[in-house]
């Protein structure tokens, strides 16, 4: 849901890498928070999170976001994986296609 923030983990799934492998993790919306009104959280809707477990991000993200939101909703953590990483195994039955921020491909897809 659009309440939870998406920490990617390395392969082992024990350390925070992040979209772009430099343990930042993102969220692009701003929280309704009914304690302080409309705001971007972390630092301009950033964590960062190098060098800590996915577990201790959650906790430092939770730890920044103490109020709900308008509809009733606390910031939630989903853990991802990379594919091929522990818990997440390579398939060959999906074919990922990379788009641009303005929706466009740009790149062949990907199976894997």
């Amino acid at each position: 849901g659009y309440n939870k923030v998406v920490i990617i983990t390395n392969e082992l799934a024990d350390q925070v890498k992040g979209r772009n492998g430099e343990g930042i993790v993102s969220y692009p919306f701003p929280w309704d928070d009914t304690q302080t009104g409309s705001r971007m959280l972390g630092v301009d809707g950033k964590w960062d999170c190098r060098e800590l477990s996915p577990t201790d991000c959650c906790n430092t993200i939770k730890q920044s976001v103490p109020n709900k939101d308008t509809r009733g909703n606390s910031i939630e953590c989903h853990i991802f994986v990379p594919f091929g990483g522990i818990g997440n195994p390579r398939r060959t039955d999906r074919v990922f296609v990379n788009l641009s921020p303005d929706g466009r491909v740009h790149e062949p897809p990907v199976i894997t």
